[in-house]
């Protein structure tokens, strides 16, 4: 076991000793889809050293709160991602989520929160928010859902309050709803911490364009919310007839009022929205803004774009015109293909000095694309920095596929030397106990695992059972006499250390999941004549793969 992961076996003792580091200085937050793995991108390609968050995208829940996965293969099946080698299909721990939490495991100083919502999977925000029974039932499912992975937090990602679009109902009553479901959710929040002795964030994704900030209470919202990620990006696109920056840090004003409406958002205007709306009644630390690691564009552009400085910008231009690699004609290409559409539609690359913020553009071939770049993700890092906002989030993990973006977010916030404080990694474990007797030779042991699956629910089920399995357990006997442990039948590896004996009976297929209700039988021999008393207590450790660090440590049997 690494002393990283911050469950210190000392000696084995029945006590955790735990070390629980200082807080970064910001949060640096990723989104990972979960439909990355069909990209061939993985959890463990993002570089973790440069992330103190990663947000799951997405969950989804129906009318009544209750959860929906999306593709739950992805989810909690497929077992052929690298990171999850000895894992089979379908097992505990298998998955984006399972792939989740052994990065978590390694990286301690890693947050892993679950986002729900999203453009696609908002639609019954709008029926559980009016509800206070449904509001309930989701802040519990949800609760119970991160408690069951042993993951830190839970992003509501609500694509918008009081807005009616396809497939998704809103009104105003949505305002004073959407604070309630916060509140509901931060109920739910503190009832686990006094379970676990773990404090669990809460975090939102929200619109930053002007228009739509007065519709939420973030005076109320921000009492039960920890941080803020302002969706800084999306804020123009091929939806216009103009070209624009679609994630820029301060608002251009050479675009023409009356006709480019969307050209007056920005990082800046937002964040000037809560400085002169609500001055010093909320914590401005609470506040992120976005890293957009994708690209919006245009194609058939004029030439009589507005400004002098930078040209191409609030140009006329086609809606709806560049086919990217999504299929949609967003012209939405990830940053890591930068160099190859430079190269297919010949284009130049520019930096804004007003907005800080790049494009790419070609005056031949009339295209024009915008998105950040490791320039511009420097100036919004040092904007955070001096405004004493609380940090950056990134759409998305994968777009970044050689981690450039994530590097300059990280170095833009704490400086290249940084290191992220870890943080005490705390489960919910499972009831198991054990059963001894002597033979002429030594003990027999039974680990006995008590659990019962009781979720119906798929999601809640699948998420169940990585809290409730028994995975790869060690066994670490304290004994008063301090006699010394050798292989008995079905023990497997036995070692002695610190007059401990340490029983590792992986290499036995029996041994490497005891599912709940299920048991597995082993005997040790001992140097001495056995005796019951002498044992003081055992201890189990459990692992996801026998070369992972141990964790969730717990004493099944003391005299």
């Amino acid at each position: 076991m690494k002393k990283g992961t911050k469950i210190i076996l000392l000696f084995f003792l029945t006590i955790n000793y735990s070390i629980l580091l200082d807080s970064p200085p910001f949060r640096n937050v990723v989104y990972y889809s979960e439909w990355s793995i069909y990209n061939k991108y993985y959890p463990s390609m993002m570089n973790p050293k440069l992330i103190s968050h990663v947000n799951f995208a997405f969950l989804d829940m129906d009318s009544n709160g209750d959860l929906k996965l999306a593709d739950e293969y992805a989810d909690f099946e497929i077992a052929t991602l690298p990171e999850l080698e000895g894992l089979s299909y379908g097992s505990p721990y298998a998955g984006v989520l399972g792939a989740f939490a052994i990065l978590k495991i390694k990286n301690p100083h890693i947050k892993i929160g679950i986002s729900v919502g999203g453009w696609s999977k908002s639609a019954n925000f709008h029926e559980v928010a009016k509800d206070k029974a449904k509001r309930q039932n989701f802040a519990k499912n949800i609760s119970k859902f991160i408690d069951y992975l042993g993951f830190d937090f839970v992003d509501i990602d609500w694509e918008h309050p009081t807005i009616t679009r396809s497939g998704c109902p809103g009104g105003p009553e949505d305002t004073e709803n959407f604070t309630l479901l916060m509140q509901e959710l931060r109920n739910e929040l503190d009832k686990l911490q006094k379970k676990n002795g773990k404090y669990y964030e809460l975090s939102i994704a929200m619109s930053a364009e002007l228009e739509m900030l007065p519709t939420i209470q973030y005076d109320k919202v921000l009492k039960y919310v920890d941080f803020v990620n302002m969706m800084t990006y999306d804020l123009n696109g091929s939806w216009s007839s103009y070209t624009a920056h679609h994630t820029p840090l301060y608002t251009n004003k050479a675009y023409n009022e009356k006709t480019m409406n969307g050209a007056k958002n920005s990082a800046d205007a937002c964040v000037k929205y809560f400085e002169e709306t609500y001055g010093d009644s909320i914590d401005m630390k609470k506040i992120l803004i976005g890293v957009a690691a994708y690209t919006r564009g245009w194609g058939k552009v004029k030439d009589d774009g507005l400004d002098k400085n930078n040209p191409g910008l609030y140009a006329t231009a086609a809606k709806n015109s560049v086919i990217g690699l999504d299929g949609s004609t967003e012209g939405i290409y990830p940053f890591g293909e930068i160099e190859d559409i430079i190269k297919e539609y010949d284009l130049v690359e520019y930096f804004d000095n007003t907005a800080k913020a790049a494009y790419y553009y070609s005056p031949n071939k009339g295209y024009f694309f915008t998105c950040d770049n490791e320039k511009s993700i420097t100036a919004k890092g040092k904007y955070v920095r001096e405004k004493g906002l609380g940090g950056l989030i990134m759409w998305m993990a994968s777009q970044d596929n050689e981690n450039k973006l994530k590097k300059a977010m990280f170095n833009s916030l704490y400086g290249e030397d940084y290191i992220l404080p870890e943080q005490e990694l705390i489960y919910s474990i499972p009831n198991v106990n054990a059963k001894i007797s002597t033979s002429d030779i030594g003990y027999e042991i039974t680990v006995i695992n008590k659990e019962e699956i009781i979720e119906t629910n798929t999601a809640l089920k699948d998420a169940e059972l990585l809290q409730k399995s028994i995975l790869y357990f060690k066994l670490y006997i304290r004994t008063k006499s301090g006699v010394v442990f050798s292989v008995g039948s079905g023990s497997g590896t036995v070692t002695n250390k610190n007059k401990i004996g340490i029983i590792d009976p992986s290499s036995n297929s029996d041994a490497k999941k005891i599912a709940p209700g299920g048991s597995y039988k082993l005997s040790v021999r001992i140097s001495g004549t056995p005796d019951i008393s002498d044992i003081i207590s055992i201890t189990m450790t459990q692992r996801i793969t026998p070369i992972l660090d141990e964790f969730k440590e717990q004493v099944i049997y003391k005299s």
